[in-house]
This record gives structure tokens, C-alpha cells and sequence, in this order.
């Protein structure tokens, strides 16, 4: 699968647990998004401490995002204006007086900020995360198309047409990346498999959701085994087999 969402990531630092089985599955063997978990909850355990010291300062970009995310203005040098006004002032002149009084600040409730902090916690968390998200989106290698393949109509399925690739990333982990363009039945769901040439033997990569979605291959698999990419419509009858009544099918060029 891919990479989980860096707002996933940055909730669970937070100690927010949302991901599902699958997204769990990935967190344990990706070094990636296992490594920016650790880093958010480093830096939500500082803001929660009230340290910061050993922080290292984000690029301005990253300022750029929280401030966005706050709609926050900014001055013409870029830098946040703000003001602290003494306790005894009178009301502005520029604004409508409501008759309230004013009441000073060593009279407010205690730990009123908790709330403002944990926004603030979270908004410099998730600027993190886009920064990290950004950074790994800078220096990770592409993925490289191995090969590719046009998806057929069967018989049954006149109209219906799709494409299919192959992407190796750096690490050597393969994906197919299918796409497929017809209408599915109420109560059915699209299957993704890759096949022998001669149909004599098959392997399953997953449940298609949607017109579009990725799936690893098995460590170990060779492709010229099973070159065949085929899209089958399924009932939820139990059955783990093909139904039998492929969609869309087409050879990979490996």
C-alpha cells in the first residue's frame, strides 16, 4: 500500500490511534513512516514539556504551512505582528463599545490556555509532518515503470477497457498500479490478479476499490511466471477463488 497520510501520522504521535489493520501492517515494516512517528512524537513530547531547546529550527516553508493552517496574517518582512495590550486600556475607539467590563488578566480562571496550547500542539505537529512529508517527497527516488500492459474487454464485458504498470521502487518492492473503466453491478466487487499465460495458474493481488488502485507483488514472484493481469467481477459469496468472469485482461510486456 502506499505511504500512510502524514495527518494519520502526526494524530498518532499525538497518541491518536487511527489507523486500521492494514495501515498497521505497513507502519511495522515501513522504516519510512515508522521513522516520522518517532520524530512527530519527539516533538509533541517537547511541546507537551514545555522544552524546545534541542529543537532545530523548520524551514521557512514550514512556517508557511502552520500559518495557513491558523489564518494567520503576516507583516511585509513575513513575520507574525502581534501586541500585548496592558490590562487598564481603554477600549478602542475604532471598535463598538459593548459596555462589558474588563476584566484584568490575574483574574481569569487557571488554565484557560489549555485549550489554544493543544491547537497549537497540533498545528505545529501537523506543520512537522508536512515538512517531513515535503523533505521525503524531495529526496525519495522514484518509483521505475518495468512494464506495462492494455486491458481487454471479455466477451461479457464489451465497453469495458484498462491499464496496468508495474513500478519498482529503490528498495526493489514491486506494485502494480491498475486502472479499469466499467460500470460494476450492485452487490459485486473487482478482483486483481496476475496469471500464467496459459491460465494454468494464478495469484491474487487484492480487492480493486474503486476505478484505481495499487497492490504490492509478493516478494519472489516472477513476473514471467505470471504475466496475465486480469480483473474479475466477484460476489460476496464467500468464495476466495476467481468467479470465473474476468472483466478486463491483458499481458504485461516483461
Amino acid at each position: 500500500m502506499q505511504h500512510i497520510d502524514d495527518e494519520d501520522l502526526a494524530l498518532l504521535a499525538l497518541g491518536e490511534d487511527v489507523l486500521d489493520d492494514t495501515a498497521h501492517a505497513h507502519l511495522a515494516t515501513c522504516p519510512e513512516c515508522s521513522a516520522a512517528v518517532r520524530e512527530l512524537g519527539r516533538v509533541a513530547d517537547v511541546v507537551r514539556s514545555g522544552g524546545g531547546d534541542d529543537l532545530v529550527a523548520p524551514a521557512p516553508r514550514v512556517w508557511d504551512a502552520v500559518r495557513d493552517e491558523l489564518g494567520l496574517a503576516t507583516s511585509s518582512g513575513g513575520v507574525e505582528e502581534t501586541a500585548s495590550l496592558p490590562a487598564d486600556r481603554e477600549p478602542s475607539p475604532d471598535l463598538p463599545h459593548t459596555g462589558a467590563s474588563v476584566v484584568p488578566l490575574a483574574a481569569r480562571r487557571p488554565r484557560t490556555w489549555l485549550p489554544v496550547a493543544a491547537a497549537a500542539c497540533l498545528a505545529l505537529v501537523l506543520g512537522v509532518a508536512g515538512g517531513v512529508w515535503w523533505e521525503r517527497r524531495e529526496v525519495a527516488p522514484a518509483e521505475t515503470t518495468v512494464a506495462t500492459a492494455d486491458l481487454e474487454a471479455l466477451p461479457a464485458w464489451t465497453g469495458a477497457s484498462g491499464q496496468a504498470r508495474v513500478e519498482e521502487g529503490p528498495d526493489g518492492r514491486r506494485q502494480v498500479v491498475v486502472s479499469v473503466d466499467a460500470p460494476a453491478p450492485e452487490g459485486t466487487y473487482r478482483e486483481v490478479w496476475l496469471l500464467a499465460e496459459d491460465v494454468s495458474g494464478l495469484v491474487s493481488l487484492g480487492v480493486l476499490e474503486g476505478q484505481q488502485g495499487r497492490f504490492d507483488v509478493p516478494d519472489g514472484l516472477d513476473l514471467a511466471a505470471f504475466p496475465v493481469v486480469d480483473v474479475s467481477e466477484e460476489h460476496f459469496d464467500g468464495d476466495p477463488a476467481h468467479s470465473g468472469d474476468s472483466v478486463v485482461r491483458g499481458p504485461l510486456d516483461v
